[in-house]
């Protein structure tokens, strides 16, 4: 990844903006009405996703960019049943899984919970990137 924002370093007009976004190292948990039930069983992903961050900040440390703004924000996917939201994943999501005792604490609390719907939790990063020139002057000057 450090390697493609320096590629943006190199394209992005002087004012210009990058804005990066990406899934914090957290795992993603699974909620059934409102309340935790597990998570997202996802491999390698929370360390791919450190060094999402890793990169972002090694392009600060060399002054290619400033970081204008940043926050982290809870990003919800939601399914109608605890079966599509687990099928959904498993589709959509590199080698990760909604295991078979999270599914079975859903179905339970939903039993209960006719009107809820099962959802992922996932932390998002999003920071707002302002190109440098070289010795970490701004293009502005």
């Amino acid at each position: 990844m450090v390697d493609a924002l320096r590629r943006a370093h190199r394209l992005v007009k002087s004012h210009g903006h990058v804005v990066d976004l990406h899934p914090s190292a957290k795992r993603a948990r699974v909620e059934a009405a409102g309340r935790p039930i597990g998570y997202v069983d996802a491999d390698d992903a929370p360390l791919r996703h450190a060094a999402a961050g890793a990169a972002l900040a090694a392009v600060v440390e060399e002054g290619l960019f400033a970081v204008d703004g940043a926050l982290v924000f809870s990003f919800y996917t939601y399914g109608d049943s605890i079966e599509e939201l687990r099928d959904y994943v498993e589709a959509n999501w590199r080698s990760a899984r909604i295991d078979d005792q999270t599914v079975g604490r859903a179905r339970e609390i939903l039993r209960d919970a006719p009107e809820a719907q099962p959802r992922i939790c996932e932390d998002v990063h999003i920071t707002k990137l302002r190109p440098l020139i070289a010795g970490g002057r701004s293009w502005r000057g």
